[in-house]
C-alpha cells in the first residue's frame, strides 16, 4: 500500500504526542526529534522515519536511487570486471522488480518521493539481521538553530569495535533538520536511512 501524505501526518502528529509525553521541554527541540529519528532509523521503522523526514529529503532520496540504478560505468572501482558488471547488472534488475515493483529507472523516477522511501525501507522492517559489531552508538549531545528554518543537531558516534585501526573511537555527527508545517523534520543525513544497501550475495558469471 503506498504511504500518503495524509497517513505520514499522522504519524508524525502520534509520534509528537508520543515524544512531548516523555519530556518537559517543548515539542519543537530539535534535539527531541533527532532522538526519534535516531531510534526509528535503528530499529528500521521506516513508517516513523517516513513521519519525520523532510519533503526535500524524500526527493533526494528519489534520486539518489535513481542515479544509483542509472549508474553502469564500473570501471573506477576497485577490483572491477565484466563480471561485477554483471553483478551489479543483476542487482538493479533485483531492485527494480522486487523492491522498487516498477518495469525501469523512468518509472522510478516518476513515483512519489515517499512511496520509494517506503518501498526501499519496507523489506528491512521484517529482517531478523545479526548486530553490526561496528555499528556505533549514536548520542545527542546538543543542537544549533541557524535560522527559523533550520537546525543542526550535533551527534557522537561510540565504537566498541572500530572498522579500521586508525578509526577514531568517538566522533561527532551533524544531523540537519528544517522547518515544514510547524515542525522539525529530519534531511536524513548523515546516512539515516541508507545504512542499510541492497547488495547481492557473489555468485559465478555466465
Amino acid at each position: 500500500m503506498i504511504m500518503r501524505y495524509g497517513a505520514a501526518a499522522l504519524l508524525l502528529a502520534s509520534a509528537l504526542s508520543s515524544l512531548k509525553g516523555q519530556s518537559s521541554r517543548p515539542v519543537e527541540s530539535p534535539d527531541i526529534t533527532a532522538a526519534a529519528v535516531l531510534r526509528a532509523d535503528s530499529s528500521h521503522d521506516w513508517r516513523m522515519l517516513l513521519a519525520l523526514a523532510h519533503p526535500e529529503a524524500l526527493l533526494e532520496f528519489r534520486r539518489d536511487q535513481v542515479r544509483s540504478l542509472q549508474f553502469k560505468d564500473f570501471s573506477a572501482f576497485p577490483g572491477a570486471s565484466a563480471c561485477f558488471a554483471q553483478q551489479m547488472d543483476k542487482r538493479n534488475r533485483l531492485l527494480l522488480d522486487s523492491v522498487f515493483r516498477v518495469p525501469n529507472v523512468d518509472s522510478l523516477a516518476r513515483m512519489a518521493p515517499e512511496s520509494v522511501f517506503a518501498r526501499e525501507q519496507r523489506p528491512w522492517a521484517n529482517l531478523r539481521m545479526p548486530v553490526d559489531s561496528f555499528t556505533p552508538k549514536r548520542t545527542v549531545v546538543g543542537y544549533v538553530i541557524a535560522d527559523d528554518s533550520t537546525a543542526y543537531v550535533i551527534v557522537e558516534d561510540r565504537y566498541n569495535r572500530r572498522p579500521l585501526p586508525d578509526w577514531p573511537e568517538r566522533r561527532p555527527q551533524i544531523m540537519t533538520f528544517r522547518r515544514y508545517r510547524g515542525t522539525w523534520r529530519s534531511m536524513l543525513d548523515p546516512d539515516i536511512g541508507h545504512g542499510s544497501g541492497w547488495m547481492m550475495e557473489s555468485s559465478e558469471c555466465r
